[in-house]
């Protein structure tokens, strides 16, 4: 049952909970009211009044949903993916928009990402200039502040575990789109692999690229990053092209993956 049903059921027990508990008390009244309808009125008027209570019970859960769904469409920093819960299994993580405060720790979070997924196959001076020239702090609250870009981040208990950035406007000749988006990073700890914070990463990108209208989704992958690959073959990411991705003095060849939007994802 999903959340939308979940919300009109709720409603429907809800309304008749609080119509029978006025009914129960419309009884009652007049049953206190005449000495002709005597017991039995009493305990009609009782029972409908105790299963109006039961019944209105929900009213707190219905409430809650619905303050949950306003503030998910009305506060960027709010972000459920409701996709992304139902998969994630043991993921914890809370996805929110990121802010000019976030980016120190986003600096630090993407260094710590990026040494993790390619420390082990390429020199250390390469990772090093690479990290100094595209993760500094600066640059990090640029590119949030940029139009042209979206960082999203997930966190757990405060502390930032993963992130995703969006950039929009121009793509590779191979990515065939009126209007396209590129997710330009996904990265998580490598502590949380495994959890479902990658899934909730992506979930919630595509969800917003759907919204803002974009017709696909594009992303280059490293052609020896299997396991990446293999993530985004999961979303129905299909190959399209390639290009060329400097790491430091190491000319490196990216797969270009591309997704019509509103395409079904495998499960």
């Amino acid at each position: 049952m999903n959340e939308h049903t979940q919300v009109k059921l709720l409603k429907s027990v809800m309304i008749t909970g609080v119509t029978l508990l006025i009914v129960g008390h419309i009884v009652l009244a007049t049953t206190f009211a005449s000495d002709d309808i005597g017991h039995q009125g009493f305990i009609l008027g009782a029972a409908l009044s105790a299963l109006g209570v039961i019944m209105s019970l929900p009213t707190k859960i219905y409430l809650t949903l619905v303050l949950m769904s306003h503030e998910e469409s009305t506060n960027d920093n709010y972000l459920r993916s409701a996709d992304a819960q139902a998969l994630r299994k043991s993921s914890v993580a809370h996805v929110r928009t990121a802010t000019e405060d976030d980016a120190e720790h986003l600096a630090e979070l993407a260094q710590q990402t990026f040494v993790e997924a390619f420390g082990a196959d390429n020199s250390p001076e390469n990772m090093q200039e690479y990290c100094a020239s595209h993760f500094s702090q600066a640059i990090q609250l640029n590119e949030i502040n940029d139009p042209q870009r979206l960082t999203m981040l997930a966190t757990h208990e405060g502390q930032l575990i993963g992130f995703v950035q969006l950039r929009f406007g121009a793509a590779p000749a191979c990515v065939v789109a009126d209007n396209p988006a590129e997710i330009q990073r996904l990265y998580v700890l490598a502590q949380w692999h495994g959890r479902g914070v990658a899934h909730d990463l992506m979930r919630t990108a595509l969800q917003r690229i759907e919204q803002q209208h974009h017709d696909v989704a594009w992303l280059g992958v490293w052609e020896h990053n299997p396991r990446a690959i293999a993530f985004y073959q999961k979303y129905n990411f299909q190959p399209v092209g390639e290009h060329k991705f400097q790491l430091g003095d190491d000319p490196q060849r990216d797969v270009i993956m591309s997704l019509v939007m509103n395409t079904t994802i495998k499960n």
